[in-house]
């Protein structure tokens, strides 16, 4: 909609007005009337949802749960906070380098041992993994090119290992400095 008008430039408007704003103000009369309104409308819909979820919440059960787990939420022990997080780091770290390379019983009613992952290698290549005899292969497959890894760019300390070689590294500059 175009606020032009189709009189000419220089030309009067037509009903003798070429002022540009209104003459009057909005009526305070009305505008109080339509907020008033609003606002027992909104009143209205207010009370009666609020009724209408105390009716359904009697009327209607929700039944169990949509899944058994739901309310099942453990919490770890106090205190639920790491006090020093670096500290914990570290002595984890300590443990499962210790797991992994010291001899000691895994489960000692049953007679199984745990024993460093270096020597556990060496085992295995010396005694060799089970393996099917020649005549349960298939004549019609061949035997593919054995594969080795190329393991010497790879990261062998895993995810504590930045943590054991800053200590290797803070107990060496201590030596030096001995």
């Amino acid at each position: 909609m175009s606020t032009e008008t189709k009189h000419g430039p220089g030309q009067p408007a037509p009903g003798g007005s070429n002022e540009g704003y209104e003459h009057s103000d909005a009526e305070p009369r009305s505008l109080l009337h339509w907020g008033a309104w609003l606002i027992a409308v909104l009143v209205v819909v207010f009370f009666s949802m609020a009724w209408l979820f105390g009716f359904y919440g009697k009327v209607q059960s929700l039944g169990k749960p949509a899944s058994p787990f739901e309310n099942a939420r453990v919490l770890p022990p106090a205190p639920r906070l790491q006090v020093e997080p670096r500290a914990e780091l570290h002595a984890y770290c300590e443990q499962q380098d210790k797991l992994l390379n010291t001899y000691g019983w895994a489960d000692e009613h049953n007679g199984v041992v745990r024993i460093p992952v270096d020597r556990a290698m060496e085992l295995t290549l010396q005694q060799g993994l089970p393996a099917r005899s020649a005549a349960d292969v298939p004549a019609s497959e061949s035997n593919p090119p054995r594969f080795t890894p190329d393991i010497s760019q790879q990261d062998q300390t895993g995810p504590c290992g930045f943590v054991l070689e800053r200590d290797k590294d803070l107990e060496m500059s201590q030596e030096v400095r001995h």
